[in-house]
């Protein structure tokens, strides 16, 4: 079946153990969800961990897509940002964003 919508993985930015050594682009994965467009997600981001690093989302989009964050956000006003088709997007967030999307 071929990927459509939007897809959110929603983790930390960073290694659980040696983060002295290397900084993983994407750690400890704490969720993820495709809601419908215009949606806001029902999962929100997690509090920022010592051991796990900042938490983030990497948003990929099987067509080109508007993409709004926040505590109530908004995929029809600013502020906004373009998702170009079959690229990762990874945005560092704050605890308890959540995010809504719609194609562009």
């Amino acid at each position: 079946m071929a990927f459509s919508g939007l897809h959110v993985v929603c983790g930390f930015a960073g290694s659980l153990f040696a983060r002295d050594k290397s900084q993983a682009i994407l750690g400890k994965i704490s969720w993820t969800e495709a809601p419908a467009t215009g949606v806001t997600s029902t999962n929100a981001a997690p509090d920022a961990n010592d051991g796990a690093g900042q938490p983030l989302f990497r948003i990929r989009a099987a067509a080109d897509s508007y993409v709004s964050i926040g505590s109530s956000p908004n995929s029809a006003a600013n502020p906004r940002f373009l998702v170009a088709a079959a690229t990762d997007y990874d945005i560092y967030v704050q605890p308890g964003d959540k995010f809504m999307w719609q194609a562009a």
